[in-house]
């Protein structure tokens, strides 16, 4: 009589295709950069069009609205960010300046990378 071993328990010496998530909050937990939690109101400017772009931010909680204005004050909303996303990387790519303006839409708190 032939036994035949069960598939479920036979493993694979394939290499894994799936690819496991980026986990940012681990990541920054690790990372040797300097930074600091900052807790913003709701509609509190986090930064201003046109100020130096010195750090990165991380939303742990709440939300921003990124936004610019033209030269004739006219408002355009880019986008509205949630907890896991980053914003104000500008700095890193070379950008001495805020190429626009984050406001807290509620009440937030942000990991601050310089």
């Amino acid at each position: 009589m032939q036994v035949i071993a069960n598939p479920s328990n036979i493993k694979s010496k394939r290499k894994s295709t799936q690819k496991r998530a980026f986990d940012a909050q681990a990541f920054l937990d690790s990372a040797g950069a300097a930074r600091r939690v900052v807790e913003y109101r709701r509609s509190q400017k986090i930064y201003s069009q046109g100020e130096p772009a010195t750090s990165v931010m991380y939303i742990q909680n709440g939300g921003v609205k990124l936004s610019v204005v033209n030269a004739v004050g006219k408002e355009a909303v880019l986008a509205i960010l949630r907890p896991g996303d980053f914003f104000g990387e500008g700095g890193m790519a070379g950008q001495s300046v805020r190429m626009g303006t984050a406001t807290a839409i509620m009440s937030t708190t942000l990991l601050v990378i310089a």
